[in-house]
């Protein structure tokens, strides 16, 4: 999925590139970045859900358990990437 990604992100770069005359490049993320992101975002995310649980606003607990699941979801991906 993160291949998918970054494939279209640097034709849009080289679109950008060629049609207005810039010379735009897409950074690709190594590991440590990417885990490091995952984790911090996956931190947040839980400090998140456990403010919606204590004050009783569901709608937050909602965004912070769907902020872990794609934190899980983006270091699975990173992992699977990374390992090819």
């Amino acid at each position: 999925m993160l291949d998918k990604m970054y494939t279209i992100m640097d034709a849009a770069c080289e679109w950008g590139n060629k049609n207005l005359g810039t010379s735009i490049r897409f950074p690709k993320p190594t590991k440590k970045p990417i885990v490091f992101s995952a984790f911090s975002s996956g931190i947040i995310c839980i400090v998140i859900l456990m403010y919606g649980f204590f004050s009783n606003h569901l709608w937050v607990a909602l965004f912070g358990g769907l902020g872990i699941i794609s934190s899980v979801f983006i270091y699975q991906q990173s992992v699977k990437m990374i390992s090819r």
